[in-house]
């Protein structure tokens, strides 16, 4: 093949992406003369078997690439477990007007009418560009498309680049140098190292130690010192907000970046933004021209990168994102659905058919939520819960499946109903949830997160909701599962308990005393205001005003912040009444929250703290993080029983 030729009319080719359809075949299936439609590529991701393009044999054993022109037959056998592969199907189209060498060029020597199969050096990265490009053409828009067809540029881009390198020879990158790749260039997408190991064809366990040995920190230190690194530079060179900048780095709750960030820098985000405005800026150690934020060896985090998954403090919805192994199972279970009715031209299947859309129809209704509108079963037997398991326990739905932990506030209601109850602290576990054989799923998502709920759609009809606003969205739910009246009757008996709690608290303390609610730790403190819905039960709707000084802290920020994080030396300021304090987050393990229950202790025994009036008065009040940082019917009435019996009242 002659390389210069074969670049030269891609960089001239102007192409049209067609398609991209995946398959999944079982151990034994066969696919026999299969006309491929159009050019395209067919790339192996799992499995073991046998390809054959227009009679020319390839053995497949993991990741595998081939190319093949309109017309060729395709022959596949699956000779492991389960084999998996896409097609990206696509036209090329040329315009050379006058320009006849690459006239003779092309009908000489076509890249695009012949077939050639390697496997490549580095999987991961050619794997990371046909995601985006998939999960790009997989939605609707004509923007969505035109993204993806750069990013097919990029994939071939890739594996031109892998085929050349091979023929010249290049020793295959060992398994870090294709990990850190992979992050260098994914580092905007949530993964596991689990994940990232089974890619790699390796134990998540072997790969930490190659990690170790060679870098000496683990594969989530690494990740988080390329995240860092690219959050410093737009922190330096652009005005995008802090929430903009988390989201691009692939944390989508801005506290955990913003905590991250100055765990890693010593300096929080916004100071970091205000020393790189400054003349004197040159000699921070934090920016030295030209150099990473955070040296690439050593300095570890102890695994904390996967915190920010676990924790409901500033995460209205959760960002949890699927493994490699549960996209493949997910799939499989969709096209397995589909290819029974493929091709069929059979009268008897196609009444069959309709009869059986007839009888969905009369057992589905159609319900709208974040996501858009979903048919959901009339009366669900089998719901599995994604962070809404504190509304579907008020509403006594029949759970399958919970996300919960020991020590969780909702872990032993869910064990005395025997809810199978399963955390992972790294996202969704698509496995569980599938093994718990649902007819509904109802979970909590960001609603950018499009990807999750594409993936929890394949396994079951899915619904999403708010757990921030638990009110509105228990009618919702409530409504969709056929228990509205239920949901009503909560709302009911909680607000009669609110104004309650409220008459009590003014009746004893007054209408006009100032609270402030805070989260301290050794380094800095955080300041909730109002907004924040977690604390916000703690202000008004209790019959408290927020303190002066936040008061003031809250009207120059942007409305609906959820607050502030303030260097400790700020606590003597607050002069509020009552101070309510919460440390750790709300799915901590048992070791992270003794150890904020340590730090605390080492805050109480700081001057800065001792000067608080309220602490002067005996005015402090521990509230306990597993329900505070979170939203539910239990949790708000939990915390008011706290608040009632911080004031004597209870």
């Amino acid at each position: 093949m002659n390389w210069n030729e074969h670049l030269l009319l891609w960089n001239e080719a102007n192409v049209k992406l067609l398609d991209i359809r995946h398959q999944s075949m079982a151990q034994g299936d066969e696919l026999r003369g299969y006309r491929l439609p159009s050019n395209a590529f067919l790339w192996v991701t799992k499995g073991h078997g046998r390809v054959m393009l227009d009679g020319t044999g390839y053995a497949i054993d993991g990741y595998h690439l081939l190319h093949g022109a309109k017309g060729m037959s395709l022959d596949i056998i699956s000779s492991g477990e389960r084999l998996e592969y896409d097609l990206i199907m696509y036209k090329v189209l040329f315009a050379f007007p006058g320009n006849r060498y690459l006239e003779r060029l092309l009908k000489r020597s076509s890249p695009f009418h012949i077939q050639y199969g390697f496997t490549p050096h580095a999987p991961l990265a050619l794997h990371s560009k046909f995601e985006m490009m998939e999960q790009s053409w997989r939605k609707l828009t004509l923007l969505d498309k035109l993204y993806a067809k750069g990013v097919l540029y990029q994939f071939v881009h890739e594996l031109l680049g892998q085929m050349v390198g091979q023929e010249l020879g290049e020793i295959r990158a060992d398994l870090v140098s294709q990990a850190t790749r992979y992050m260098e260039t994914s580092y905007s997408k949530a993964f596991t190292v689990e994940g990232l190991a089974e890619q790699l064809g390796c134990s998540s366990s072997y790969l930490s130690r190659l990690f170790k040995k060679q870098l000496g920190i683990t594969p989530n230190d690494y990740l988080i010192q390329v995240r860092i690194e690219h959050a410093s530079r737009l922190l330096r060179e652009t005005k995008a907000s802090l929430q903009e900048i988390s989201s691009s780095i692939g944390y989508l709750d801005v506290y955990y970046f913003s905590r991250m960030f100055k765990k890693q820098t010593g300096v929080s985000p916004l100071r970091f933004r205000s020393l790189a405005a400054e003349s004197a800026v040159q000699n921070s150690p934090f920016i030295s021209s030209g150099q990473a934020i955070v040296p690439r060896t050593g300095h570890s985090y102890n695994d904390n990168y996967s915190h920010y998954e676990k924790e409901g403090d500033l995460t209205m919805y959760k960002d949890m994102k699927l493994s490699v192994t549960a996209v493949l199972l997910c799939m499989t279970l969709l096209f397995s659905g589909c290819g029974a009715a493929t091709g069929s031209n059979d009268p008897s299947a196609a009444a069959g058919s309709s009869a059986a859309v007839a009888q969905e129809q009369l057992q589905t209704k159609l319900v709208k939520h974040m996501m858009g509108e979903s048919k959901v079963p009339v009366n669900p037997q089998r719901i599995a819960v994604n962070g809404l398991e504190d509304i579907m326990l008020a509403l006594d739905a029949p759970m399958v499946h919970a996300q919960s932990m020991k020590g969780q506030y909702l872990y032993d209601t869910l064990q005395a109903k025997n809810i199978p109850s399963v955390y992972t602290p790294d996202g969704i576990n698509y496995e569980s949830i599938l093994e718990s054989k649902p007819d509904l799923i109802v979970a909590n998502l960001l609603p950018s997160d499009t990807e999750s709920y594409r993936q929890l759609s394949k396994i079951a009809p899915t619904i999403v909701y708010d757990r921030s606003d638990w009110q509105t969205s228990i009618v919702a739910i409530g409504k969709a599962i056929d228990r509205e009246e239920k949901a009503q009757s909560i709302i009911k008996d909680y607000e009669e308990k609110l104004g309650k709690a409220k008459e009590a608290i003014v009746a004893k303390l007054g209408a006009d005393r100032t609270l402030a609610f805070i989260r301290p730790s050794k380094q800095d403190v955080q300041l909730f205001f109002p907004a924040f819905s977690y604390t916000s039960i703690a202000y008004e709707d209790l019959g408290l005003t927020l303190e002066p000084m936040l008061a003031d802290l809250m009207n120059k920020e942007e409305d609906g912040a959820w607050g502030i994080e303030a260097s400790l030396e700020k606590l003597p300021d607050l002069t509020a009444d009552y101070l309510f304090v919460t440390v750790g987050g709300s799915f901590d393990s048992e070791d992270e929250a003794k150890a904020a229950s340590e730090e605390m202790n080492v805050v109480e025994d700081l001057n800065v703290w001792k000067s608080i009036p309220a602490v002067k008065q005996g005015h402090v009040y521990k509230m306990p993080s597993r329900h505070w940082m979170l939203n539910g019917p239990t949790a708000d009435s939990m915390k008011i029983d706290d608040v009632l019996a911080a004031f004597g009242l209870q």
